[in-house]
This record gives C-alpha cells, structure tokens and sequence, in this order.
C-alpha cells in the first residue's frame, strides 16, 4: 500500500515525518457532512447544492468547462463529468483553470477530453490549488507532435553518409524550404519498436527533398548504426502541457492516461506535496490517414517537476513507447553569482530558485567549490537581479551557482513505477531525501535513474540522503560509453556536493555501458546489488565497463554485490 495512504510520509531512512495527508480523505470526509447551501449569485441562499454534481454533454464539449466552473462555485464538493469523448474547443487560455480551488474531487471516469494543437493553453491549470483530485480521463490531442519516417535507402558519402527518409502517411512532413531539423533524429528499430542500441541524437541536414514525399538527408558518422527500414523520428511543434500544478498542494492526479503528447504533459511548477498515482503515459492512435501505428509517445519529457518542495510522491505510473527525453524530471534552478563581498552575494534572477529569508543555500561551482549556508535576507533588484545576505561569510567566487536545496523536489518518491524507452533519462533526479524503490527501468538510452546537478541547463541541485532501492535496471545505455550512460549515474560539476547516497538491493541486468558510475559524492553505500553482464558490446563501441566505478568521491561504503558472470566486466575501477 502506498505510505502516504496510510496517512504517514516517511524520509529517506524509512523514518515516520509525521502526517501528510492526500487529497482522497477530504472527499471522504466531505460525504459524511451536510452540504451548505449557496447562492448562484450573491449571498442569499436559493437552493441545496448536492455534494456529486454530474455535468457534461458530449455534443457540446465547449459549455463543459462553464459546467465546472457553475459546480465549484456552488458549492459541490465533487464533480462527475459525464462519460463520452469530448472536442475541446481552442480558446488561447486553459480549458479547465482551477484557480485556488480547494477540497475538490473531479471524477472523469470513460471520458476523453481532445485538445487542438494549435490550444495556446493547457487542459487543466490547477493554479495555486491544495486538496484537489483529478481522477480517471484520458487527456489526448489532435495531431501527433513528431516527425516518424522509415529509413528506405543509406549511402556512403564524403565525411559521413546520405540517407532516404520518407515520413509515414498522416505524420508531420519537413517543409520543402527546411535545411535543418529543429532537433536531432533518433532510431527506433523497424522491427522491435523501441530504440535502436547506439544510435543516440542524430544531427542531420537535409540535402534536397526528392519526388515522392522522400527527404535525402545527410548523417556526419563513422559508419551508421540503423538500417534501412528502422524509423527516424523527432520532434514537431510545440504544444503545452495537459496539466499544469502551478504553486499547488497536496494535490493528486490519479488513474489518468496521457496520449499525443508534448513536451511535460503532466508539469510541476512551485508548490509541493503533490501525488501522481497509477497514471499512464501511452501510444496514441493512428493519425488520419495513417496506415503505421506510432512509436514515440512523448515529444520530451513525461512528467516534468521544478521548485516543488516536498517533491512529488509518484507511484505506480507506468510510461509506454518512445520518449524523445527524460521520463521523469525532478529539480530546482541555479541562479548565477555575480558580485561577492563578504557576506554578501548579487545574484541573476531565475523564476524557480526559491532564495528566501531564513531558509538554506546551496553554493557550488566547477573548480571545486561547496558550501551551505542560511539565507539572511532576500532583496530585489530592478535588474533582475537580488542581492542576498548570508548568515556568514563564505567567501563565495564569482560564477558560482546557488539555490535553495529545499526548492529542488526534497523529499520525492518514485515507487513500483514502469518506465524507460527514452533517448535520455528514465529519472532525472537533482533533489535531496529522496526515495526511489522498487520501479523497473528499461532500454534508456542515457543512464536509468540519474542522480545530482547540471550547471549546463542551470538545473539543480547536488543531493542528500537518496535511497536507490529494490529496482531493476534492463538494457539501459543504448547510446553510448561511458559513465554518462551507466544505468546509475550519481555525479556532480566539479565539486564534492552529494552525500549519503545509498544504492542497494538492486538488479542489474544487460546493460550496455556499466551499471553504477559515482562521481563527485562525499559519502554513500552500494551493497547487495546483483549484476550480470552488458551483452553486445560492440553495439555502442564500448569496451568492457566496470559494475561499479567511483571517481572524485569520499568514503563510499561498498558491501557485498554479486556479479553473476565476471569476465563480462572490467576490473573495478575507483580511485
């Protein structure tokens, strides 16, 4: 059962915090009390609001978002919208916006809720919300939101190789016009449907278009490792997320399912305490006119999170198909130190840093730097910058990155969750006590799960008290070699930030570049994990990876791990 249904949360050590209840116990609560009656207009009472509201008409999907508006502001305490298949209108602001709602439950059970692409918002925008539950629909969109082709024809060429590419009927095609894609081309094996092993982020011009709808590209590589009729897909337009938690609490999307989907369907921005259960990202449906079911199902990340504080509790989500990025997303952000005195730090302003007046900061650059403070006082600037007073002198360089450790998703779960299949992360995890037990990783082309910092995207932060637990990790690292693309990666910039990270109990099967790469962590444990060997390993030009490999670190406690099959492996390497 899932801890917080039992009414308690717990730390990375398993220890009890105490009470953080979900959303579900309102709804309960609410049934067993009399409902109030309320004005349609005014204050004056006129009629008894019955605590379930039914509401919706398939036939006319744009009076469904007035119909919730009217209910909530009744005073129902939960919401049922009728079962159908619903066209939602474009209306350039979000559909549903639940600003401020509280104490609510919205039950979509059998309902399909289609989004234009060309909606300039999102499906549901629940902005500055505590105790709301969305449960039950499947949220899907009009137009798929990436390019898919089949690979008919490859050529040697000066430096590299042309290749002929036709996009699948009733998918995206280039523009006549276009030199470029706005993003690399990945390889999904023509015949598995998932991706193909060293082929990661294609860059590619496009030579001429030829008759026929076939785009002749050109690929910079030593010899390719796709073959003709594998699909290259990318990434297309730009649409919004379907659900936005905006600065919102304890708030729970459960049961839904996510198809034709973008960049973050599901996106966290401040805010915290927030439950995702037994949602689905899946394949959609055949576009119009297609004769090919589609590969990708997410045009970047699945469930995108910055700022949160406590992190998202994620449990029992299952991520199906091709992502052209991570699968989960959870930081904060760095902000940039640019004048230093004493105690006194100017640093450029970011949205999501969370720098606040009595709250810690975390200080780290790449020569090495590290340390952690109190946050005296939070002043801004007309320049877009603040000036903060530390609670002592740290003698912080400039260029350094800061932000506040509380603000990068502290406290996540991610629990008995399926995922994998993305040209990137399976999890990408910068937030300290944070829990990670008992999920199956599969096919990533980068590393698994993926723990600490990167000044590169200015993402945050190096981690504290991290359990890695009870998972299995399957064929990850299909793109490359090295550390990167181990099927655990625990690493920082360049300063010995992370600590207490704890990797035990896990399996490791067939992956491709090492299972467990630790750099830049001051302490940590790894012990009885199981391993077995990378198969293939001329498929990513690696050598021979070690199980384990620590680099830059402190005292890493290594226990007993058992590797089933030796030879597989490089001696282990730490120093």
């Amino acid at each position: 059962m899932p801890q917080f249904l039992n009414g308690a949360s717990r730390d990375a050590s398993g220890q009890s915090t105490g009470l953080r209840l979900p959303a579900q116990l309102f709804c309960v609560l609410f049934r067993v009390l009399l409902v109030t009656l309320v004005a349609a207009i005014g204050t004056s009472v006129t009629a008894a609001v019955p605590y379930i509201v039914h509401v919706g008409d398939p036939h006319h999907p744009g009076a469904l978002s007035v119909a919730v508006q009217k209910a909530y502001a009744a005073g129902a305490h939960e919401i049922v919208i009728n079962p159908g298949v619903y066209h939602l209108p474009a209306t350039g602001h979000p559909t549903f916006h639940l600003k401020h709602w509280q104490n609510i439950c919205i039950s979509a059970k059998q309902v399909e809720l289609i989004m234009r692409v060309a909606h300039a918002g999102v499906c549901f925008d629940l902005d500055h919300c505590r105790n709301v539950i969305l449960d039950g629909p499947t949220i899907s969109q009009t137009r798929v939101t990436f390019y898919q082709g089949r690979i008919i024809q490859i050529t040697p060429a000066s430096g590299g190789y042309n290749l002929d590419w036709k996009p699948d009927a009733g998918y995206p095609e280039p523009k006549i016009s276009d030199k470029h894609f706005p993003t690399g081309f990945d390889v999904v094996n023509g015949r598995t449907r998932h991706l193909r092993v060293g082929s990661p982020d294609i860059g590619t011009a496009i030579h001429s278009a030829e008759a026929h709808g076939v785009f002749r590209l050109f690929f910079r590589m030593k010899r390719p490792k796709f073959k003709v009729g594998d699909w290259l897909v990318a990434r297309w337009g730009n649409p919004r997320n379907k659900i936005l938690l905006d600065h919102s609490h304890n708030c729970t999307i459960q049961h839904v399912t996510l198809m034709r989907n973008g960049f973050a369907p599901i996106f966290e921005a401040g805010g915290g305490g927030n439950h995702l259960l037994y949602c689905h990202w899946v394949l959609g449906p055949k576009p119009a006119g297609a004769t090919e079911s589609p590969v990708v199902t997410n045009q970047a990340d699945g469930f995108h999170s910055v700022g949160a504080n406590p992190g998202t509790d994620i449990e029992h989500c299952v991520f199906k198909g091709v992502f052209l990025d991570d699968c989960i997303a959870i930081h904060g952000e760095f902000q940039t130190v640019l004048r230093a005195t004493g105690n006194t730090i100017r640093v450029k302003d970011n949205r999501n840093s969370g720098l606040t007046a009595g709250q810690p900061i975390q200080i780290s650059n790449k020569e090495g730097f590290f340390a952690t403070g109190l946050v005296l006082a939070v002043q801004k600037n007309s320049d877009q910058t603040s000036t903060v007073i530390l609670n002592h002198n740290l003698s912080v360089p400039v260029g350094s990155y800061v932000t506040n450790p509380d603000r990068c998703g502290q406290g996540y779960r991610v629990i008995d969750c399926l995922l994998g299949d993305t040209r990137s992360r399976g999890m990408l995890l910068k937030g300290s006590n944070g829990l990670v037990i008992g999920n199956t990783v599969r096919g990533c082309g980068m590393a698994g799960i993926s723990i600490g910092p990167e000044f590169w995207w200015h993402e945050a932060g190096y981690c504290h008290n991290v359990i890695v637990e009870d998972n299995h990790l399957i064929r990850d690292g299909k793109g490359g070699h090295g550390g990167y693309f181990s099927a655990v990666y625990v690493h920082g910039d360049g300063a010995v930030g992370n600590s207490d990270i704890v990797i035990r109990h896990n399996t490791f099967v067939s992956n491709f570049a090492g299972d467990i790469f630790m750099q830049w962590t001051g302490s940590g444990q790894v012990a009885d994990n199981t391993f077995t060997g990378p198969p293939l390993l001329s498929a990513t030009g690696d050598r021979r990876p070690a199980a384990i490999a620590v680099r830059n670190c402190g005292p890493i406690q290594l226990g007993h791990n058992t590797i089933t099959n030796p030879t597989a492996y490089a001696p282990a390497a730490k120093k």
